[in-house]
């Protein structure tokens, strides 16, 4: 389909940018120190097929990568791409304390803001680690003057999820009180009864092509924004992979091969804008 062609409604794309080691399995060290990485190329990629596809996306950058690649964040700006924050080293935000949460993302957005010079208005938790035990931590980002949290997913894995969360954009309630920051939670389908991921990470690596554009036309046909996600690595299959067993290795790595194919066909046939800019048209969100 053509950029003409393509569904009236605006979807969201969204990008977490981080290493090939950077990853949250128990016993797993991220140290990818010594090897050659891809980084730079996959980013040139990526930051290439929204341009093909006239799409803006959101990217969700760790600090860490702030500091090392402080080029390809100012690229990702130049763009017109809203940055975003990811935390500063990937740690999984329910095994931090409260504080150390404040600091790991107050952290992240002073690295951004500084090579971008523009607020950082969003944030997500790697891992999706923003779960029921830990919902309260949103308050660290509304203290931290952020407008929106995209850290939510509404089922439930082995390693994340909140399956009874709503599934539309809101404004979170914490102790009986309701945040000033809204809460943007990935998409999901309904499938045997329970919520599921579709057009994101292995989800999106798993599901066909076609099924996936039948879900967000879906989505779209009642009133809906679906969200993309998906990691640098995940578009190059000839990146360095992480020693994991059996069942990790296949959600980490299925079909890699076909990801980078898939999403070009997808960015030509829906339009997509950052979540800021659809907080904005939809919203009122100011910054």
């Amino acid at each position: 389909m053509t950029t003409q062609g393509k569904a009236s409604a605006a979807n969201m794309l969204t990008f977490d940018i981080e290493e090939w080691f950077h990853a949250n399995y128990d016993g797993l060290a991220m140290d990818g120190a010594g090897k050659e990485t891809h980084f730079r190329a996959n980013m040139d990629e990526l930051l290439r097929l929204c341009s093909d596809a006239n799409a803006k996306a959101t990217f969700f950058v760790l600090g860490y990568i702030g500091e090392r690649y402080p080029d390809v964040v100012r690229a990702i700006a130049r763009e017109g791409h809203d940055v975003a924050s990811h935390g500063y080293g990937h740690e999984l935000a329910y095994k931090q304390t409260y504080e150390q949460f404040y600091e790991d993302v107050r952290k992240s957005v002073g690295i951004l803001e500084s090579l971008t010079g523009k607020p950082v208005l969003g944030y997500r938790a790697p891992s999706w680690s923003i779960v029921e035990r830990n919902l309260h931590y949103l308050e660290a980002l509304e203290k931290l003057g952020l407008k929106y949290d995209a850290s939510v997913f509404p089922v439930r894995t082995f390693l994340y999820g909140i399956p009874d969360a709503p599934t539309h954009i809101h404004k979170p309630r914490v102790g009986g009180r309701e945040l000033d920051l809204y809460e943007v939670p990935m998409s999901v389908m309904r499938l045997a009864g329970r919520n599921i991921g579709y057009s994101g990470g292995f989800y999106f690596r798993f599901f066909p092509t076609f099924y996936i554009k039948r879900q967000i036309a879906k989505a779209n046909r009642r009133g809906e924004n679906a969200i993309v996600y998906l990691h640098p690595r995940e578009i190059d299959p000839t990146e360095h992979r992480l020693e994991l067993p059996a069942k990790e290795r296949f959600i980490h790595y299925y079909n890699v091969g076909g990801t980078k194919a898939k999403l070009a066909s997808i960015l030509h046939s829906f339009r997509f804008t950052s979540i800021a800019d659809h907080l904005r048209q939809t919203h009122g969100l100011d910054g």
